[in-house]
């Protein structure tokens, strides 16, 4: 497994940020190889937002108790204090790039770009492929 990360002042903890429009609490990526599966499940989810982005391969959610997967050139949205509970298996090479935020105008920035309150799941249709340049 790869992973790349990065968190504001090295801290893993989740907060809400009501003093910036928009900030950016951490980021980064993981794409499995080796590891047959990478669960997360978080009953009463966080304090902020997070995306994630599904470049290659596919991820494995559940929402409201149902499961959806979610091909490469998707992304899924969580709100705060929504549960997240999803899967990552190696078999399926799921490539992703997360990145978790908070802000006062977090809700009118994702209106404004078309993104419904009751959006999880947004179909963009464009995925990362690999070629051998070789």
């Amino acid at each position: 497994m790869y992973t790349l990360s990065a968190y504001y002042h090295k801290s893993r903890v989740d907060f809400m940020d009501k003093k910036h429009p928009l900030f950016i609490g951490s980021c980064g990526t993981y794409h499995l190889y080796t590891v047959e599966k990478l669960p997360t499940h978080r009953p009463k989810g966080r304090l902020d937002y997070q995306l994630l982005y599904i470049a290659s391969g596919r991820a494995h959610f559940y929402f409201d108790g149902k499961p959806t997967v979610v091909e490469a050139g998707n992304m899924v949205l969580y709100r705060p204090r929504e549960e997240q509970r999803y899967y990552y298996y190696g078999a399926d090479q799921t490539e992703v790039y997360w990145v978790h935020f908070t802000g006062n105008n977090v809700k009118n920035f994702l209106r404004r770009y078309g993104i419904a309150d009751d959006t999880r799941i947004i179909y963009t249709g464009i995925s990362i492929e690999y070629k051998n340049l070789s």
